[in-house]
């Protein structure tokens, strides 16, 4: 494979942009609250929330009287994630067309980078078993950074790869994704096989909207 870069970034987001974990985050919400003697949210709640960090995404489906227990839930649902790892269940599907167009973009010699809210241990443990962890010239979670929106990481990226603000895109599923690239002053292209609609993604500005990989090459040829 080609590995010299060129002066351009492709910055992505993992959770419903590269692989669909909805269900698996789903499952493990609904146990953490279980463990915790609490009633869990309903599904497309916490669908709505993915994307967020843990804890604001948890923190959000707690009544208000069991706010105090935020702790306990985070623990719990970790602890239940530790449990699939050890299964060897906790790997969630790349969504169809991914690798093709990662392997594409990277023998084009695209920089491709990873901003999400997801953990380090999460999100290194996931690209090794779908090997796409050799695609990404950096990546970045909130172990490190302020989670998205705050424009922390797509700078961070920028300056480390020396990539121009308008050679640098943020591809992504949720409105927080499209308003960290609106914070870092870069291009954006939201995608609709994720978690937000497309109204949505039209609502928070995005410059651009996919709806399937495959327009991912197409549209940057035409820029």
């Amino acid at each position: 494979m080609q590995n010299k870069r060129n002066e351009k970034l492709l910055l992505f987001d993992y959770d419903g942009t590269l692989v669909d974990s909805a269900q698996i985050i789903i499952e493990g919400t609904v146990e953490a609250f279980n463990r915790c003697g609490l009633a869990a949210p309903k599904s497309e709640e916490i669908k709505a929330g993915i994307g967020q960090k843990l804890a604001s995404a948890i923190n959000s489906y707690l009544p208000f009287e069991h706010k105090g227990i935020l702790d306990e839930v985070i623990s719990n649902y970790r602890q239940w994630y530790v449990e699939k790892d050890i299964e060897g269940k906790q790997f969630e599907p790349l969504f169809e067309n991914i690798k093709p167009v990662l392997e594409k973009l990277y023998q084009d010699g695209w920089n491709l980078g990873i901003a999400t809210n997801k953990s380090h241990r999460g999100l290194i443990r996931g690209l090794l078993h779908h090997e796409i962890e050799e695609f990404f010239s950096i990546i970045m979670t909130t172990d490190t950074f302020p989670p998205k929106p705050n424009k922390a990481m797509a700078k961070h990226a920028l300056k480390t790869l020396k990539v121009k603000n308008s050679q640098a895109f943020m591809i992504g599923d949720t409105v927080y994704d499209i308003e960290m690239g609106k914070n870092a002053k870069i291009n954006t292209i939201g995608v609709t096989w994720g978690y937000n609609t497309k109204e949505e993604l039209h609502q928070a500005d995005a410059d651009h909207i996919i709806n399937d990989p495959s327009e991912l090459d197409k549209i940057l040829r035409e820029l």
